[in-house]
Order: structure tokens, then sequence, then C-alpha cells
């Protein structure tokens, strides 16, 4: 396996900027394809932002020696690699999902009803209106207007702007639900190593991931590549994909159902919370913390199993009795239990994404605030990762050989009408609550291509071909 050019890679692929607490999403169309192509091979020139802090440029995944303030990112639609002049023969080597997009996926990952399309904000239900995202973070808020003012400065002309979102990362990592998140993720074989040690898992014993399951041109869990077609060319190696996702949580919707179902089965709304997820508010697992009166390390966060026991975790839990089988965290990453494909590992994504709207208070419930997650789900295929993950394991009731019944509680196409979670209290009983509604909305969407510093180049150049 060749090593990665960290410095070709776009950084929010490998990096998660945890330190950056502000971001501003830009959406954008060409508007003049030769100006925007001048425009990308400026910002690809790959120049470390914390040597060069006054010009805007792309940032990598490179190791820094000095921590940036700000860090930018652009990623394209299959419309915008068109636009931008990219040749229809290197086009159709790109997954058909890729080029059907957001919109013409919607069905495939329930994106349906109030999240389908039409409903969705900024014009981004049109195609036409979704060619570029630019994606800046930034350490404070100061530092996020200066660096928004001077991009917008910088497309003017060569992009027009159709929509903006801004997020925020809440204290102390939590999200809207009430949940401490981001404690586990994926990581690349050769890329910067996780902050939290993860079982032996998949292809390398070290848990880590193939490159290929999230970089064009590499060896994936398959021992294949994907988009084979683009991979090997200079536009395609070292991309990625992602869906990037504006999703609206239901908070007061999510908290007043806790308060109302958890009496019905003998748990506290707090139980039930951890029981829906899978892990404590906190962040400890169920897996190894069932009554949530076991103090876990923070290294020890992501070390454990459910078909086995790691060390350190008191005994597995195939049936779910501790950990119920259709958490949601047991769902996206349902680790050594045998499940819907060939790899529990395989279809595992890297969520870039933070939240949007202020902190929810329990006093003000319904004070009309929209809140919920932005940004990027990152996979190296549509196909194979983020949709299957999406229909197979968080919208069918069968990803375990029909050990549950209902979809996944947090992120499914639930409705009040058909609407239930299954919780074991042994091996052999269980209860169950229903009657809940969506707890979470797509708002936008759009299916994007993150290609590397080469990439980036390779659209700028006069006439990509």
């Amino acid at each position: 396996m060749s090593a990665l050019q960290l410095d070709d890679i776009q950084g929010i692929i490998l990096r998660g900027y945890g330190s950056f607490a502000r971001v501003r999403h830009f959406i954008a169309v060409v508007a003049d394809p030769g100006r925007a192509r001048a425009l990308i091979g400026n910002l690809a020139r790959a120049i470390p932002v914390a040597t060069n802090p006054d010009k805007l440029a792309v940032t990598t995944a490179a190791t820094w020696h000095v921590k940036p303030d700000y860090t930018l990112n652009v990623a394209f639609t299959y419309e915008g690699l068109a636009s931008l002049g990219v040749s229809s023969t290197l086009l159709d080597g790109f997954a058909p999902e890729f080029a059907s997009g957001a919109i013409g996926n919607a069905g495939a990952i329930f994106d349906v009803d109030a999240s389908a399309p039409a409903n969705w904000e900024g014009n981004m239900g049109v195609a036409s209106e979704v060619h570029a995202i630019f994606s800046l973070f930034a350490r404070t808020s100061h530092e996020l207007e200066w660096r928004s003012s001077e991009l917008l400065a910088a497309i003017a002309g060569s992009f027009h702007l159709t929509h903006r979102h801004d997020g925020q990362v809440l204290p102390d990592g939590y999200v809207h639900f009430g949940y401490r998140d981001g404690l586990s993720q994926p990581f690349i074989a050769g890329g910067p190593k996780p902050a939290r040690p993860y079982p032996n898992l998949g292809v390398n014993k070290d848990g880590s991931s193939p490159p290929g399951d999230f970089l064009l041109g590499f060896e994936n869990t398959f021992g294949n590549r994907y988009s084979p077609g683009v991979a090997d060319t200079p536009l395609g190696r070292n991309g990625s994909f992602g869906a990037f996702r504006i999703l609206k949580q239901q908070v007061a919707e999510f908290e007043e159902y806790l308060q109302t179902a958890a009496p019905t089965i003998n748990l506290t709304p707090d139980q039930l919370a951890a029981k829906l997820l899978g892990r404590w508010r906190s962040g400890v697992p169920l897996a190894l913390s069932p009554t949530g009166t076991c103090p876990i390390p923070s290294d020890r966060l992501n070390m454990f199993l459910y078909a086995n026991a790691v060390p350190g975790q008191s005994e597995p839990d195939p049936k779910g009795v501790a950990f119920p089988i259709g958490a949601h965290i047991r769902r996206g990453n349902p680790r050594d239990e045998i499940v819907q494909g060939f790899f529990t590992q395989q279809a595992r994504i890297i969520r870039r994404n933070v939240p949007y709207g202020p902190p929810f208070n329990p006093q003000q419930p319904n004070d009309g605030i929209e809140r919920g997650l932005i940004g990027y789900f990152i996979n190296a295929d549509f196909f194979n990762q983020f949709q299957f993950l999406m229909s197979q394991w968080m919208n069918t009731d069968n990803f375990v050989g029909g050990m549950i019944s209902g979809v996944d509680p947090l992120i499914g196409a639930n409705s009040p009408s058909s609407s239930v979670f299954t919780i074991p209290t042994s091996t052999t009983n269980s209860v169950k609550v229903s009657g809940f509604a969506r707890f979470v909305i797509t708002r936008g969407s759009a299916y994007c291509f993150l290609p590397s510093v080469t990439g980036l180049r390779y659209i700028a150049s006069p006439t990509p071909a």
C-alpha cells in the first residue's frame, strides 16, 4: 500500500477540525467558467495557511506545525464539474449515484414527505442551484467574518452565491438532542490516529479502515477500488465523496416523547434516551456501563463489541439486553455482529458535521428556532456506503436477521402510526415504545466530490478534459 499524500488530500476528509468552533458553508453556482477555474487554481496552491495567513488557500491533511485560525475546503456536485468544463468522458467514469445526486437518490435514502427535495431550503432541491460548496471553519466569530468577506470577494464574478448556512459547536461537544457527540469515527490507515482506541476489526488489525474506503485510487475493504474510471486520473486520485446534509432536529418533540414514553416502561427519560442511542448522554456506552453507574475513562469509550467482548468489557451482548440491537449507534456501526452486507465496517462513514442553532432551553421548548446538524458524511462510494447505511441499516428492521422491529429511532423515517422500538429486558423478554414521529428532517442535501489539490489544479486548467 502506497503512503498517503497528506498534502494532496483535502483536510476535511482526514481531520475533524474539532477546535474550530464555527463553520459557514457557502453554496454557489458557476457564473463564469473561466474565472471560476482561475479561482479554483488560486485556492489550490496548498500553501499552509499558518505560514500565509493573509492568502486564502484550500486546507490539506498535512500535519500542522502551527494550528491555523481557519480552514477552507471546497466540493463540487456532478453538475458543478460539468459546468466547470470537465469532459463528459471523464464524468461518465463516476458512479451513477453521484451523477443523479441527492435529488435523484432522495427516495433511496428516505428523503421523503417533509424531507423531500421540494421542501429543502435555499433552492437546494434544484440541481442547477448547487454547483459548489465552500466550507469555511474558524476558531472565532471575528475570524469567520473576516474570512467570509475575503472569500465572497474572491468568488465574486466567478460563482454566484445561492445559499449559506452557519454552524457552531455547542459546549463540551454536545448536540441538540442532549448527547455528547463525535466520540467514534473511522480512521484511515496511514492517516491521523484517532483520539480514542478502537477494537481490532475489519481488514486491518489496528481497527483502521483501508484508504480505499474513503479515498479514490486505493484498495477498499473488498480488495478492489471504487470509481476506477476516474480513480487513476489527475481529477480522481486522492479525492473523496461527501453527502452534504442539513438536518433539522425536532428537539422539543424528542424531549416531550422521552417524558411521556419512559414511564410507560418503567424507565426515566434519561434511561430511555440512552437506550435509543446506545450511549448515555455523557457518551458512556451501554456496553460498558448498562446502568450508567460505572465510570469509564475517556480513552475507553470506544473499546467494546457486541457479539464478543474486549478486555475490560464484562460480557458480550449478542441479544441486546444491555445495549438494544436497534439503538442508533449499534445500527450505524455494528462492529462484530452479523448484519446485512458482507463486512460490518464496509458501510462506515466519516461524519464532519456540527450543530446549528442556539442551545435548546427546556424552559422554552417551543421558541420557533430551528436547530440541527450541518455538514458532510464522507465516503468513497455512495451506493455501497452512505446509501447502504441509510437504506439497509437505518431504515429497515431486518439488518440483523429480524431480531428487531422498527427502523432507527433517531434518524429513521418514522411515523406515529408505525414506529416502534424494542428494548430487551432479558434474553427472552422485552418491552416496546411506539407512536413517535420522525425526529430528524432533511432540510437540504447535495452529493459532492472533494477533489485532491491535484484534482483542483486539473479542474483549474484551461480545458479540463
